[in-house]
């Protein structure tokens, strides 16, 4: 198969250069976090057929697609298309795909595990320790049993960490106007008001897309809803959170901590309160990257690109709109 497909921010799991590479498709890699004159100069260096696109300093545009030339398809490393301009890539006949499913796990589990660190005050006992400090007193660690899980987004991965909190002990309510009634069973109550949500919560996590709709979604005006000492957690996008209203909050102390896997620039400007404040646990948005699924997203991502040089047609679910 005479193809060539561009990986735009970084390579990648071996796994999945060998399904384009056994097919005898020719894959180039370029370094993470690239703008759109690097993406620009790739496509016209290489004219490919297909793109993954995996870490961009700025959204693949019109003028991106068009530069090299002939590219039938654009396939995303993971499930957040909000770096690709779906319109413009619609409008010239190339479908986007998503990964849907492939890395859902991974994310619930590092919400839960931002949940369990903060909740059991562990980022705080590791720093005094290694300050030479041993004191029992200084422990403000809670048990999360009977706390109220308030989740934001009850897709896939929102139904997975409900599940999980569950077994533990936790009260879970969910907010999303999209998903139908029926996903909300065995015990999770939806909410239909976010700010009630909001207002009842001992821990709120979100994991819906970033849309239009959702651009700050968590703004000054609902953080300040929250349950006084709530703690807030985000692996979804930076971008769904009004991040100065949560630096406030952070430091009166309205919000006791919050867990951050994403930041509305990335990665964030050496100057972001949010990754030098005592009370946030932070991470280089890799929720939905472990070893397992960035090995499962890289090779459904590469299994998709091949499905559309063989001429098949994505499941509704893998395309975005």
């Amino acid at each position: 198969m005479e193809k060539t497909v561009v990986i735009l921010g970084g390579d990648l799991a071996p796994e999945g250069r060998a399904v384009l590479e056994a097919a005898g498709v020719t894959t180039i890699a370029t370094p993470p976090y690239i703008d759109r004159s690097k993406v620009i100069a790739a496509m016209q260096a290489h004219r490919p057929d297909a793109v993954i696109v995996r870490l961009l300093a700025e959204q693949l545009g019109a003028e991106e697609m068009e530069a090299g030339g002939r590219l039938r398809h654009i396939a995303k490393h993971g499930v957040g298309t909000n770096d690709i301009n779906v319109a413009a890539a619609t409008a010239r006949g190339i479908p986007v795909t998503m990964t849907t499913g492939s890395n859902g796990h991974s994310v619930a589990e590092h919400a839960l595990a931002l949940i369990m660190a903060l909740v059991k005050d562990l980022p705080r006992q590791d720093a005094l320790i290694r300050d030479g400090i041993w004191d029992k007193n200084r422990y403000h660690g809670r048990e999360l049993r009977g706390q109220h899980l308030g989740i934001v987004g009850f897709g896939f991965i929102g139904q997975t960490l409900a599940r999980m909190a569950q077994v533990i002990g936790m009260v879970v309510s969910a907010f999303d106007p999209h998903t139908p009634d029926h996903a909300f069973a065995d015990g999770v109550t939806r909410d239909i008001d976010l700010d009630a949500l909001l207002g009842k919560a001992d821990i709120v996590s979100l994991h819906c897309p970033l849309t239009p709709e959702t651009v700050n979604l968590i703004d000054g005006r609902r953080i300040r809803m929250m349950k006084p000492g709530a703690l807030l957690i985000n692996t979804a996008r930076g971008e769904v959170v009004e991040e100065r209203a949560l630096v406030s909050a952070l430091e009166d102390g309205h919000i006791a901590a919050a867990g951050l896997d994403s930041f509305a620039m990335e990665p964030p400007g050496i100057d972001n309160p949010l990754v030098h404040l005592s009370n946030t646990l932070v991470t280089p948005h890799v929720a939905g990257v472990t070893l397992d699924a960035k090995r499962a997203v890289s090779v459904m991502s590469a299994e998709q690109v091949l499905a559309i040089f063989k001429g098949e047609t994505p499941a509704p679910r893998f395309l975005a709109r």
